[in-house]
């Protein structure tokens, strides 16, 4: 492999591997993370003879498993070991000669593994996992938060050791988290448990420009001899510069990526630009994480991202071949400069967006419930309430809220109760028994997309909000970088039918786009303070410089503080201006305060302010009485009321639907809105009136 020495994460891995710890690594993109849990690991097998399967390799992706499979299969043929991935797209004949013979490792996704749990008898799964003795999760910060991730938690802290017989060690791998304890904690109850971290990162090399589209290809026409990745935001920004690029440059290897196009044409997309010396790749944040596509010079990103989280995954794709990251900011726009500047500033200061956990996700504990009892046929609800205590993400659930639970279970006929006994009820059968249940394995909603065909070959998917509302027969479309007319559009079956044209618009998708945190929006306000490193705009050109340059001056001009929220009231438009900076989930959270408090006619939130018109009269001690007395408003059980009424058309997952109506609101509450962030800005900034401010067009 022509290696001359292991990583400093390597060198930090292997040796905790002799102590038997469950580990989180931490460790940049590109930085040979993988490898040092799979050398260890290896070397364990080959050692101790362990007998298959005695590795579980969990991922978040079909392209990151199809990679991942690929690496480890390289390694399994140096030492006449097997390894088998499994997610949807896998032949039943290839998982059925697994069932069958259990590889050495399997690597494979959540929903497939909650199949296998349900779907097959406790003699095949007493087989695949009698020998497990390593969980592996890549990209653990991808799971940690979200539905998926409960799931998995729920699979791996308490479900899949019924059929072990060795204790498993826990190993999480992830290149940026904010709160490695937290996430620790989420991986293993293990008190022999490390976060390993890299902490020799890479050096970092930036430029931050003010660029209109003539000055995007200007500038990415200087990279041509290198390999360069062109991040953009959405799937339409994508095939917009794939084409304008192509239009204008002479660039011989050009390619696309995003989640729409199919899967084969980004694959081989994938492949043809990790075998280039030097070629153009243009892609979503499909390429975030670590999907091989070999040594990229340099990361080229039009507009930062809505996170440093997501900023550090981009620019770690960069440098693997030069040891130094490099990253260009294409900047549209003075919120835009600003933005880049309050990242750069963060990641200096090593400072990340935490990953904030459920309190009590019980929308999938509804679904845990179900898989669980679907799995043994019948149990006990003792013992069913203690293997979902086990896993960390529902072990705040109590006793009694476990009974009022299956109380409400029993009344709607998902379950039935049979002295100690539960078992399954008429309605589980009726709500998820369509195409054998296949709908039920996974707890997040299809995307229900138009399957886009070129006679029977698939090229893609399109919103179907575009499809219906803009497309028509003879319409024309660019998709993948080709140009498409729509011969036939099949409403019933999401399916449309088209044939290759030569000119054609670029449609839009509706399901992109971050949402500002807490932490980068409050550095944005510091940088309107004057309230930060002045080193960082060393590398910003002149334009960018002196939109810094003004916006600190209309920030003192406005008499923007510290410690001061300002708020700014146009009464002859009966509209106030509530200068938070603090992210758009704690201004939608103060507007819906005011909103059921007050009589207010319209919102308007971004993440920098909370915005309403008011009818009647609103005065500054209005406002100030809301913040002195928040955390006792939070508490208001009719408000709690309201806020689930004006959330009732938020469906956040296929089982949400189905929960008693106050663990409805509550989890609503916890997903749309951010109690913690909106009390500590209250609690440690006091109210300020000013007379203006040309931040109230951000």
């Amino acid at each position: 492999m022509k290696w001359k020495d292991l990583t400093p994460i390597q060198k930090a891995t292997i040796p905790r591997f002799r102590e038997n710890k469950d580990m989180l690594v931490i460790a940049p993109t590109a930085s040979g993370k993988t490898e040092s849990v799979l050398i260890p690991v290896f070397d364990d097998i080959l050692k101790n003879n362990l007998e298959p399967m005695s590795v579980l390799f969990i991922s978040p992706l079909k392209a990151l498993i199809n990679d991942t499979h690929q690496r480890i299969e390289f390694w399994c043929d140096q030492f006449d070991l097997t390894a088998t991935k499994w997610h949807g797209d896998v032949t039943a004949s290839q998982k059925s000669s697994f069932i069958k013979k259990p590889t050495d490792i399997l690597v494979i996704t959540p929903e497939s593994l909650e199949v296998i749990l349900m779907n097959k008898s406790s003699e095949i799964k007493n087989s695949i996992f009698k020998n497990l003795k390593y969980i592996i999760i890549d990209e653990i910060h991808y799971f940690a938060d979200s539905d998926r991730g409960t799931q998995l938690n729920s699979i791996i802290n308490s479900r899949i050791k019924t059929y072990c017989r060795n204790d498993i060690s826990r190993i999480g791998l992830s290149a940026t988290v904010g709160n490695p304890e937290t996430i620790l904690n989420w991986l293993t109850s293990n008190e022999n448990s490390e976060v390993v971290a890299d902490k020799n990162s890479r050096p970092f090399q930036y430029k931050v420009i003010y660029a209109d589209d003539f000055k995007i290809i200007q500038t990415v026409s200087n990279y041509l001899d290198k390999k360069v990745v062109f991040f953009v935001h959405s799937r339409k920004e994508a095939e917009k510069y794939h084409n304008l690029f192509k239009k204008h440059l002479k660039v011989k290897n050009i390619f696309i990526h995003h989640s729409s196009i199919h899967k084969d044409a980004r694959e081989e997309s994938e492949g043809n630009f990790k075998q280039v010396k030097n070629g153009l790749m243009i892609s979503t944040s499909t390429l975030e994480l670590g999907i091989d596509i070999g040594n990229i010079d340099v990361v080229i990103q039009k507009n930062p991202p809505s996170n440093v989280s997501s900023f550090l995954q981009k620019v770690g794709r960069s440098g693997r071949r030069t040891k130094i990251q490099r990253t260009i900011l294409l900047c549209d726009g003075e919120e835009e400069i600003v933005k880049s500047l309050a990242e750069l500033a963060l990641v200096k200061e090593k400072k990340l967006e935490h990953i904030k956990l459920p309190e009590k996700p019980k929308d999938i504990y509804f679904h845990q419930i179900l898989s669980i009892i679907f799995e043994y046929g019948r149990i006990k609800k003792r013992d069913l309430f203690l293997i979902l205590k086990e896993a960390y993400v529902f072990s705040k659930i109590s006793k009694d809220e476990y009974q009022y639970f299956i109380d409400n279970m029993v009344e709607k006929g998902f379950i039935e109760e049979n002295g100690p006994y539960l078992s399954l009820g008429d309605a589980f059968e009726k709500e998820f028994g369509k195409r054998n249940f296949l709908e039920f394995y996974s707890v997040f909603w299809p995307t229900y997309e138009f399957t886009v065909l070129d006679g029977r070959k698939t090229i893609g998917s399109l919103d179907s909000s575009f499809v219906i509302g803009t497309l028509e027969k003879g319409s024309n479309f660019v998709l993948g970088g080709e140009v498409w007319t729509a011969a036939k559009i099949d409403h019933d079956n999401f399916r449309l039918k088209v044939k290759k044209a030569k000119e054609g618009g670029i449609p839009n998708w509706h399901s992109e786009g971050g949402v500002m945190d807490y932490l980068l929006t409050r550095k944005i306000y510091d940088i309107l303070l004057g309230d930060y490193n002045k080193e960082l705009l060393n590398d910003f050109d002149e334009v960018s410089l002196k939109m810094i340059k003004d916006l600190e001056e209309e920030g003192r001009i406005s008499g923007f503080e510290n410690g001061k929220i300002p708020v700014q009231f146009y009464f002859e438009e009966n509209k106030v201006f509530i200068y938070t900076f603090a992210g758009f989930k704690v201004n939608s959270l103060i507007s819906s305060i005011f909103k059921f408090y007050h009589d207010i006619v319209s919102v308007h939130d971004t993440p920098y302010y909370s915005s309403f018109k008011f009818k009647g009269i609103l005065k500054m001690s209005d406002v100030e009485h809301i913040a002195d007395n928040i955390k006792d408003i939070l508490e208001d059980e009719e408000l709690e009321k309201f806020m689930l009424e004006k959330t009732k058309k938020f469906i956040k997952n296929k089982f949400i639907k189905y929960l008693p109506e106050k663990d409805h609101a509550e989890l609503k509450m916890q997903i749309l809105f951010n109690k913690e962030d909106t009390i500590d800005l209250f609690e440690n900034n006091s109210l300020k009136l000013i007379d203006s401010s040309v931040f109230s067009t951000w």
